[in-house]
């Protein structure tokens, strides 16, 4: 019994509970209310007030409202109502006047313009037509339809024409009233007419804008045309505006066109080279742009050669470029304009200002050329082979230019001989500073062994000999380079580099040059001279530390050779390269006649030398033949005393032996017996040896 109770008693505590917990959450929701409430206060406020202040702004537009439209509602109620008979007249509060017409004349109105909105109704197709021009002119001048596009133009003039000027003018005599009327009926045609002026406007871009890209002549001369077209449409429009407006003789009105297309024809003409002009930027290759620096740096780190004969190949390819376009341009203006001014006798003076237009335009674009010329040749080109075709380059399109009147051969030479000067005096310098390096390095190292070389024996042979130079000039038609040099390195090192200079002129001879090169050979060779006195100087100063005797040595020895050898060497190769062979054969025979003086000196000397010796070596030859002789016949003088001796004692003994029994035999001596010589000469001056 109790448990059932329990059980019973349980569901309403849970009950309670939840009924806690949702009093709890709403106290919780109530705060938490009033919390943002609190919070955004300032938001309500301000909502508030910005209602209240709509509420008064719409209240007194309202009322504002209420008043202006309160004179109108009277006024329309007294038009529409038919028994009025007089106009009726209000004056409003700003003190505007304004009359307001009966019913029945508003209601004749009202019919007046529904018949026209239904005879407008009946033209609908062909005022759509009408309204269609602007568009129908802009769709050709897209699609390059320019004839058509022209003839839409014509069209709009003889609208002007038709519905504008006609009307304009029999309305100024009917009355001012009649003429607003008119202008008022005419107003979409004069917004059609408006529109297809912006679209020549357009037309006449676009035709400029396809003169700035490559066109041939006949496209050329087709933009041109349609230009002229354009022209005359708007010269036939200021035609007819200029005697409306002036009003003056038939002469005057002729003048007048006359001026304005003459204007309109050297407008054309200026926007004919503007446009060429940009083509012609735009065509041409800048060779000291940004790509082909870039281009030419890359392929110089890889191979110099290569970078070197890029460069050479950018700056022909702008020059070639160059000259087509110019040529192409003079060309077309004068084949175009020339031809139109010539038909017309009257035209003498247009005909002038087109040629000093076209020779303004050649002037400014010859004078830009130059001035891109000068700047590459100095930047890129640094040999003369370069130089020389650039050269080439630019004279042949000089003379092209020459056909129309505009060679500029002449203002070449200012661009390329200082160029040109430029670079062999820089060899020559190189060549300098190379020999001053060498001599500080031999100086402060204190050695002497580069200053030294070995001349070759042929060498020495054709110093000694100046029979193979001269052979060697009169064939080469050059001077000879002196074989002693061999055995001073720098000095020959510093020949080589002055000849490397003149080989670079020798590719591109420029005669303008000359006295530049001539007053910098004459300063070489001074500032060589000094070069050679102070290395002289130096190693003259007590102290020098080294092989300071064979220093000294090789330094007066150079010094007396530039001054005896190779300066007037120089000398003469400057004068054969410049096409002075007479000087320089003379001198080269100066310096030949020296060497052969020299020669002739040291071949007596050495002659000399050898007779002496060869006397020497007679009076020793005698000598030892002398002494041979007399070696050869004490031999015989003591062979012959001992066969003498031996004989004695022979016959001593067999006297001895026989005595007197033995008779004398006489001898019998054998020429062919040489050891019986002796005996045979005894016997032919004694019948008997022993006869004595």
């Amino acid at each position: 019994m109790s448990e059932s109770t329990a059980s019973l008693s349980m569901p309403s505590a849970f009950e309670a509970d939840e009924r806690v917990a949702a009093r709890q959450a709403e106290a919780l929701a109530e705060e938490k209310w009033r919390s943002l409430c609190t919070q955004h206060a300032s938001t309500f406020v301000a909502a508030e007030r910005r209602s209240s202040s709509i509420k008064n702004a719409l209240k007194e537009l309202l009322h504002e409202i209420v008043d202006e439209t309160k004179p109108c509602v009277k006024r329309v109620g007294y038009a529409l109502d038919p028994n009025a008979k007089e106009e009726y007249c209000e004056e409003d509060e700003r003190g505007d006047e304004e009359k307001i017409q009966p019913a029945s004349e508003l209601l004749a109105d009202l019919a007046e313009k529904h018949r026209l909105r239904r005879r407008t109704l009946m033209q609908h197709s062909s005022l759509l037509e009408l309204l269609e021009l602007p568009s129908l002119m802009d769709a050709c001048v897209r699609s390059s339809l320019y004839e058509d596009a022209l003839s839409i133009a014509a069209f709009a003039n003889t609208l002007e024409r038709r519905h504008l000027v006609e009307g304009g003018g029999m309305g100024q005599k009917d009355g001012g009233q009649e003429q607003q009327q008119q202008n008022r009926r005419g107003l979409v045609v004069a917004g059609v007419i408006s529109e297809i002026r912006r679209r020549e406007t357009d037309l006449r871009r676009q035709l400029i804008h396809r003169l700035r890209g490559d066109v041939t002549m006949p496209q050329c001369l087709e933009v041109v045309t349609a230009l002229r077209r354009l022209n005359g449409v708007e010269l036939e429009r200021r035609g007819r505006t200029g005697k409306s407006s002036v009003g003056g003789s038939a002469s005057t009105d002729h003048d007048y066109l006359e001026s304005v297309h003459a204007a309109m024809e050297m407008r054309l003409q200026v926007d004919f080279l503007e446009a060429r002009d940009v083509w012609l930027e735009g065509g041409v290759i800048k060779v000291g742009s940004a790509q082909a620096v870039v281009a030419a740096a890359s392929s110089s780190t890889t191979n110099m050669e290569k970078g070197t004969t890029a460069q050479a190949e950018q700056i022909l390819d702008g020059i070639e470029r160059y000259r087509t376009r110019c040529f192409e341009i003079v060309t077309q203006f004068l084949a175009i304009f020339r031809g139109s001014f010539a038909a017309s006798t009257s035209s003498s003076n247009n005909h002038d200002h087109s040629h000093s237009l076209l020779s303004m335009w050649t002037c400014r674009r010859v004078q830009t050329f130059l001035t891109a010329l000068h700047t590459n040749i100095v930047t890129h080109v640094h040999d003369t082979a370069t130089l020389r075709d650039a050269l080439d380059a630019a004279s042949f399109f000089a003379s092209s230019m020459g056909r129309v009147g505009a060679d500029f051969q002449s203002l070449l030479a200012q661009i390329f001989e200082p160029r040109l000067s430029e670079m062999i005096i820089g060899h020559w310098n190189d060549g300098l500073n190379a020999m001053n390096e060498t001599l500080k390095g031999c100086r402060d190292g204190g050695i002497a062994g580069p200053l030294y070389g070995t001349e070759t024996s042929a060498g020495k042979e054709e110093n000694d000999t100046s029979c193979s130079d001269a052979g060697e000039m009169q064939s080469s038609r050059t001077p000879a380079p002196p074989r002693k040099l061999l055995s001073i390195p720098p000095l020959a090192r510093f020949v080589n580099a002055y000849h490397n200079g003149l080989n670079e002129l020798r590719r591109c001879l420029l005669p303008g040059a000359f006295p530049t090169i001539k007053l910098a050979h004459t300063k070489l060779m001074a500032d060589v001279k000094m070069a050679l006195q102070t290395n002289e100087r130096v190693v003259l100063t007590p102290g020098l530390r080294g092989e300071a005797a064979r220093l000294r040595e090789a330094a007066s020895r150079m010094k007396s050779e530039f001054d005896c050898c190779v300066e007037p060497y120089m000398s003469s190769c400057l004068e054969v390269a410049l096409g002075s062979l007479d000087y320089a054969f003379a001198e080269s025979e100066k310096v030949r006649a020296a060497e052969e003086q020299k020669a002739a000196a040291m071949a007596a000397n050495k002659a000399e030398l050898l007779r002496i010796e060869k006397e020497q070596a007679d009076e020793e030859a005698r000598l030892a033949d002398a002494k041979a002789n007399a070696e050869k016949e004490a031999a015989l003088e003591r062979d012959y005393a001992e066969k003498e001796r031996t004989e004695t004692e022979h016959d001593t003994q067999g006297e001895l032996s026989l005595g007197d029994q033995i008779p004398i035999q006489e001898s019998v001596v054998s020429t062919n017996n040489p050891s019986s010589l002796p005996a045979a000469r005894f016997h032919e001056e004694g019948n008997d040896v022993f006869d004595n």
